[in-house]
């Protein structure tokens, strides 16, 4: 029987360890660095760490409110980079400097864009051209809030009593529910709470049905005797009469296209004064403000239902 070598079986143990970490390895470094992988980027360059592409893009949206037109790096493959729409009647693709170049032409719809290399590598991406919306949700039962005008706005009244004869008075008034959805379809998703901005609004049930629809626009308005931007929605109501709500929404998430795009969901309040409401005539002290408070959760921004 021959003898064990454990000198020659360590050093075999030792080389394919070492083969397998260096396979390994190198198919980490492949799936960001493969050249004849064709990968699609958002933003100036690619961003490789630990072999693994951190901003690839797999499909997009444009938007026709705004992000009608999109471009996008092109990485790896063997150059002399192509394009090619499904459907040029909604999204036409070119190929400028190693940048996927996108364009809307008023159309929503899906479209797959197909980028070749010389060598004919190919690489598909799925584009889809729709109108941004922002989409809220009312997550708790409104609530009518006591308040005292202060240098910060509002203060919260702990006024138990008061609070008590101001939510019996205002029952009648309230009109949004838990789980209530409004719809804000801005005319430019570039600028969502831009004084002078606005767009279209629906506003309907848990379960789909609509309740109202109309516009909305941002104005500055009077809270707690301070002058701040609101949302200013305007409808015409089932008897035919047209109704205004004022709410001011003090997110900041909602003030640029870019921040409210990539983040989300973002948990918001929205406030209307109700202080002026004849159902509280007799019942609210002259140094008192009452507001109606929405707390409402919104994911990014969306794309409209093709």
């Amino acid at each position: 029987m021959p003898g064990f070598n454990h000198t020659t079986e360590n050093m075999k143990t030792k080389t394919l360890l070492g083969f397998f970490l260096l396979s390994v390895m190198a198919f980490c470094v492949s799936a960001c660095q493969d050249d004849a992988e064709i990968i699609l980027f958002s933003g100036s360059e690619l961003v490789d760490e630990t072999g693994t592409c951190t901003n690839t893009v797999s499909s997009t949206v444009l938007y026709l409110n705004g992000w009608e037109a999109e471009n996008i790096g092109i990485a790896n493959g063997k150059g002399g980079y192509s394009a090619q729409s499904s459907d040029e009647t909604i999204v036409t693709a070119t190929v400028i400097d190693n940048r996927l170049w996108l364009s809307s032409h008023g159309k929503k719809g899906k479209v797959t864009v197909t980028v070749t290399d010389k060598d004919g590598n190919y690489v598909t991406l799925p584009v889809t051209v729709s109108y941004g919306v922002l989409t809220f949700m009312c997550v708790d039962q409104p609530e009518f809030q006591v308040s005292r005008p202060s240098e910060d706005m509002l203060s919260l009244d702990s006024e138990s009593e008061l609070q008590e004869k101001v939510n019996v008075a205002m029952a009648p008034y309230s009109f949004i529910n838990k789980g209530d959805i409004c719809i804000l379809r801005p005319d430019d998703v570039y600028h969502l709470s831009e004084e002078g901005t606005g767009g279209k609004f629906i506003y309907k049930t848990e379960d789909e049905q609509i309740l109202v629809e109309g516009t909305y626009q941002i104005e500055w308005a009077s809270l707690g005797g301070k002058q701040k931007k609101a949302f200013v929605f305007t409808y015409i109501d089932k008897n035919n009469v047209e109704q205004q709500h004022t709410f001011f929404n003090f997110s900041p998430y909602l003030g640029t296209q870019s921040s409210t795009r990539e983040r989300g969901p973002i948990t918001t309040a929205w406030l209307e004064e109700v202080s002026d409401s004849p159902y509280l005539e007799g019942v609210l002290p002259a140094d008192r403000t009452v507001v109606y408070w929405v707390d409402t959760v919104i994911p990014s921004l969306s794309a409209e239902d093709l």
